[in-house]
């Protein structure tokens, strides 16, 4: 085996070759350049493998584990896999089916004998086409504790007190519902007669040899000193990450939410996710015409197939698993994660035996397309990476360098159309955000720019003249509210604007 050591950003990455003439060496540079390009753009975080049949020839490590620890992501970091857990309640609910202890086309209500619809079928909440809304059923009047960790035991109630919990009929659409896979994870302790967690581990986590693998919630907590902390950012500072845990406005999703199972909330390294990957090529786990049945794409009532439908990620939706539409180089089978601090993918080529594991501890969210993106690079595939945010890197300048800097990284991209682009809605966003946070300087820059670039645009003046009255500045946001006003005599926000700052 040759091993060729690269040193990126600090961070080691290694790349092994079974054989010098596996794949070519500039597909697995190009992989490596895609990596870092984006690790050096902040739009990657964590720990990237690549295998083929079973061999791993690509792996890097990026970012931080713990920011405050000063600890790097390495082998052994262990990431929060958010959806890509659905794939694991597949496998056990597909188990129990091949045990004779279930049929996938059994009534949910077989199992679980207070769910409320009895024309809803296990198939139909593996395959995400069960009607049922997602975790919007713990909102509500009915909510009065807004500190309660919601767990798997609280679905059903939920469900019963929600009027819209059905959006539609099973089998009519597709609609992904987080709740129907907490209620698979119900349908496996029934069954079973054991923990949720308690099953996977010992008839999936152990017979994979996966040793660093685990469910924990807020409810359920698991020491781990090799788990990755779980991050974001602030859009203009990409470079300070902050907790997640620590926002309050991912309080709901991070906290309230997370304490069910089955949807979500395992724990894993990209080394135990490539034997999990290889664990399933044998009959270990399951047989291989169960497997096929899962990786096969799901009819709905009208014979056309369930779509998840994401830019240059269309696929079909099987049992638990997602089939790329595009097979050129194979049959690629496939799962996703996102949630506050983490986005993953997890592809599999079983036609060629290819492995490509994605996870991070950031909310990066071009992670899946990411991984969609180093699969096909494994198959000598041009890709075309999207075209990159002039609006973003401005901000960044003027946030970091100042008015003159930006100005200097906006006139040098903006003719490169080819690679960058300009959005109206992005740039006034992106100010509006440094406006709020108090950095009044770099916000009047950006939306001053923003008046330039889209003179005809009602609303930039409209934000222009928000931002003005906010630093004191009467005269001038009175003159942009009725620029915005005369462009869009239905501007009522501006309207009123105007009428408190001419009263004063």
């Amino acid at each position: 085996m040759k091993t060729i050591y690269i040193k990126v950003s600090a961070i080691i990455t290694i790349i092994s070759i079974t054989t010098v003439n596996l794949y070519a060496q500039n597909n697995l540079q190009r992989i490596d350049s895609l990596v870092n390009d984006l690790y050096k753009n902040t739009e990657l975080s964590g720990n990237i493998l690549v295998a083929s049949k079973g061999q791993v020839v690509y792996k890097s490590s990026h970012g931080y584990a713990d920011v405050a620890g000063k600890i790097l992501n390495s082998d052994s970091s262990a990431f929060q896999l958010a959806s890509v857990s659905k794939t694991f309640t597949a496998v056990a609910i597909l188990q129990l089916k091949e045990k004779g202890r279930l049929k996938l086309d059994d009534a949910v209500i077989k199992y679980l004998s207070d769910f409320p619809f009895n024309n809803i079928t296990i198939r139909h909440l593996l395959s995400h086409t069960s009607g049922l809304t997602d975790f919007q059923v713990f909102e509500g009047p009915h909510r009065t504790d807004t500190n309660k960790i919601f767990s798997n035991a609280d679905i059903i109630p939920a469900i019963k007190n929600d009027k819209q919990a059905m959006l539609f009929k099973p089998g009519e659409k597709w609609s992904y519902s987080n709740i129907g896979f907490g209620l698979l994870a119900m349908i496996v302790e029934k069954i079973s007669g054991m923990p949720f967690q308690n099953y996977l581990a010992k008839y999936i986590f152990k017979l994979a040899n996966m040793n660093h693998t685990y469910i924990t919630t807020p409810l359920l907590v698991i020491a781990d000193k090799n788990r990755t902390k779980n991050y974001d950012f602030l859009s203009y500072e990409p470079s300070r990450l902050k907790r997640v845990d620590s926002m309050p406005k991912y309080k709901i999703p991070y906290i309230i939410l997370r304490g069910t199972m089955g949807n979500g909330n395992i724990i894993s390294t990209t080394e135990d996710m490539l034997r999990f990957d290889q664990t399933l090529y044998s009959s270990k786990l399951l047989k291989p015409s169960t497997l096929k049945e899962a990786f096969t794409p799901t009819k709905l009532n009208d014979g056309k197939y369930a779509l998840w439908g994401r830019k240059n990620t269309s696929a079909y939706y099987g049992l638990g698993w997602m089939i790329l539409c595009d097979s050129t180089h194979g049959k690629i089978v496939f799962h996703s994660g996102g949630m506050p601090g983490a986005v993953t993918v997890f592809l599999r080529n079983i036609t060629n035996n290819q492995t490509v594991i994605v996870l991070d501890n950031v909310l990066h969210r071009g992670v899946i397309a990411t991984g969609v993106n180093i699969m096909y690079l494994l198959n000598e595939e041009r890709i075309h990476p999207d075209k990159i945010s002039i609006a973003k890197i401005y901000a960044i300048a003027l946030f970091e360098k100042g008015p003159d800097y930006a100005a200097m990284r906006f006139n040098e991209l903006k003719t490169d159309t080819a690679h960058y682009f300009m959005n109206e809605d992005e740039l006034n966003e992106l100010a509006l955000h440094m406006l709020f946070d108090g950095h009044h300087t770099e916000a009047l820059e950006g939306l001053k720019l923003n008046t330039i670039l889209y003179p005809d645009s009602w609303n930039v003046y409209d934000s222009y003249a928000e931002a003005l009255a906010m630093v004191g500045k009467k005269e001038e946001a009175i003159v942009m509210y009725k620029k915005s006003i005369k462009m869009n005599p239905d501007n009522g926000g501006g309207k009123n604007a105007l009428k408190r700052l001419e009263a004063k």
